[in-house]
């Protein structure tokens, strides 16, 4: 039986592997490991090094015991650092050579999908929202081109947000079931519009999606930060609440199968 974290991040001054072994030794075995920022970067080979940093510590994870399917992209935030440096065109290209930089690792067969792409979580002026949408569609255009599935940062998951991500995803024509919304809630699930949605695995998230039959994937957003121990969620979280969830009945063997195997083997295509 798969237990699958879709959403883990590790740090290299963070817990790594003991991370890991936290959610292997709660039940868990696999693990979607998203890159983050280690870092702030200007320039594309400093944002290079960062992804190879996220590749090492894939391999601490499988070394512990872990199935780990690996995501990378550049933080849709980094948009905005780079246009506080650069003008938009400046800013625009350099970002997109990072995305195609990890299309090229998508091709390599070194990474499976891209992640975290997006838009910025909080408010910003139209100028960069616009821009940030344009990118966003660039961005899937080009991960299509390599057949990756992606991993959506963005605002908090309403029905409304689902349905602009879908128009989106739409004018990209990127498959919306290979279109993760990372850091789900009730209301990304209540109407995904086609997207399929990671749910924080919280008991309340859990009782929704079940009850509701929604199809949906499981994740921690674990940050691995040395300054926040346990943030977003801690490592033993999804196991824990999963198996808890099972055995007191609010999910079945078939719901258990659909978000630990059947979705995560669908979009990701290769744990190894």
């Amino acid at each position: 039986m798969d237990i699958t974290d879709n959403h883990f991040h590790l740090d290299p001054g963070g817990q790594k592997e003991k991370a890991v072994k936290d959610f292997l030794n709660s039940g868990g075995t696999r693990l979607v490991l998203v890159h983050k920022p280690y870092s702030p970067w200007d320039k594309i080979e400093q944002f290079k090094e960062q992804v190879k940093i996220t590749l090492k510590l894939s391999k601490k994870a499988r070394n512990a015991g872990a199935k780990v399917a690996v995501v990378a992209s550049p933080h849709p935030v980094q948009l905005i650092k780079l246009l506080d440096k650069f003008d938009s065109k400046t800013a625009s290209d350099l970002y997109l050579d990072a995305v195609d930089f990890c299309t090229d690792l998508v091709s390599e067969n070194e990474i499976v999908g891209l992640g975290e792409l997006g838009r910025p979580h909080f408010e910003v002026d139209n100028e960069i929202w616009n821009l940030s949408n344009k990118i966003l569609q660039e961005s899937l255009i080009r991960a299509k081109e390599v057949d990756a599935s992606v991993i959506l940062h963005t605002e908090t998951g309403t029905p409304d947000v689902m349905s602009d991500l879908s128009n989106i995803a739409s004018k990209a024509s990127f498959p919306k079931s290979r279109l993760v919304k990372h850091y789900g809630g009730i209301g990304s699930i209540e109407n995904s519009h086609g997207l399929t949605v990671s749910l924080l695995a919280s008991n309340e998230n859990i009782r929704y999606a079940s009850e509701n039959n929604r199809e949906h994937m499981l994740e921690t957003d674990y940050l691995d930060d040395p300054n926040r121990p346990g943030a977003v969620l801690g490592p033993k979280t999804v196991p824990r609440k999963t198996l808890k969830s099972f055995q007191e009945g609010i999910i079945d063997e078939e719901q258990l199968s659909k978000i630990h195997t059947d979705l995560p083997d669908y979009i990701y295509k290769d744990f190894s």
